[in-house]
């Protein structure tokens, strides 16, 4: 195929003449080419920098990010609302529980441990300033929570303890009467009704009839039930978490069931009143005693009202409303 030629009109020949291409008007064409490409691959650098022209990748990406940055507001504002929470039990822990126990608060100083320092969120630094901004807020976050977490944990793991001792130290405190009569003796100085000479009774007599069911006045573990030349047939329990010992004098029998090494709870049948060993007449000898040995007033461990019948009847309200409880409200309201 024959190259394209030019021709350009003479007029004062009235002719056309072919027009010869040199190799300035080639150099200038390619010139023009180049310098137009150039012009036309800046403006694709820049609008890309710009981000206006993106690929389908880094559109992709920008609505991954953009989706990322969204969920993240949200989490942190999750984590906002359950340190919110979180506070508020610190409050109560400090306010109520420990105050309730009797313990010392959690200083200020250990709860904001682990804040301050050397800068923990450097690695954000490079990045750009909102992601930078957003990734700091969610890991100071988390820390945060962490932190309340495990020093809450901690914190009632104390307080489950110090209730539990407490709970078991109350149930083996002396605490109700171990018989229903009238007291005739008391504590102290008193003459002996047998020996007939002056002598330290440790303990308060109940006039009872034979027979008459004598009860635990704490849980504890059987001592000794034996036959005594002074107390008849006694029977002595151990109360290790309150630290006493009590004493049940004078008895007519002893079950079979009470031996030394059994354990009984608060209101327990364990022995029947008697007239065994030194004594004038049926009746109940009781002694409290520190585990030392030292004796105590058995008064001061005696609830006014708090029978052995009544603490039965107390005691078995509470079980059937724990049972009704644990059922659930459609069962309770059953009833």
């Amino acid at each position: 195929m024959d190259r394209e030629r030019t021709y350009v009109y003479d007029p004062e020949t009235c002719s056309f003449k072919q027009v010869e291409t040199t190799w300035a008007d080639w150099a200038a064409r390619a010139g023009q080419i180049v310098g137009l490409a150039v012009v036309l691959t800046g403006l694709l650098f820049w609008g890309v920098d710009q981000q206006w022209i993106a690929s389908p990748s880094e559109k992709t990406l920008r609505v991954e990010n953009t989706a990322l940055e969204q969920q993240l507001d949200r989490v942190n504002g999750r984590m906002t609302t359950l340190s919110d929470r979180l506070d508020t039990l610190a409050r109560k822990d400090r306010t109520l529980y420990r105050r309730l126990f009797q313990m010392e608060p959690i200083s200020e100083d250990v709860r904001q441990v682990g804040v301050g320092g050397a800068d923990p969120y450097r690695q954000f630094d490079d990045l750009g300033a909102d992601t930078e901004a957003l990734l700091k807020k969610t890991a100071q976050q988390l820390d945060k929570l962490e932190r309340q977490m495990s020093l809450q944990k901690s914190s009632y793991r104390e307080l489950y303890d110090v209730a539990k001792e407490r709970q078991d130290r109350l149930r083996q405190l002396p605490a109700i009467r171990p018989a229903n009569g009238r007291i005739v003796s008391n504590y102290g100085m008193r003459e002996h009704p047998i020996l007939g000479v002056r002598k330290m009774h440790e303990g308060i007599d109940f006039l009872l009839k034979r027979g008459t069911p004598v009860m635990a006045t704490a849980e504890g573990t059987v001592q000794r039930a034996e036959q005594n030349p002074s107390y008849g047939k006694v029977i002595e329990l151990k109360h290790p978490e309150s630290e006493h010992m009590t004493l049940y004098a004078h008895l007519s029998e002893i079950p079979d069931k009470i031996y030394r090494g059994a354990e009984v709870q608060r209101g327990d049948t364990i022995g029947y009143s008697g007239n065994s060993g030194l004594s004038t007449g049926p009746h109940l000898h009781y002694e409290v005693h520190r585990l030392d040995g030292a004796a105590l007033n058995p008064m001061q461990f005696l609830m006014p009202d708090m029978s052995p019948e009544s603490y039965r009847t107390l005691e078995e309200r509470t079980q059937q409303y724990r049972a009704s409880a644990s059922q659930g409200p459609s069962s309770a309201s059953a009833r």
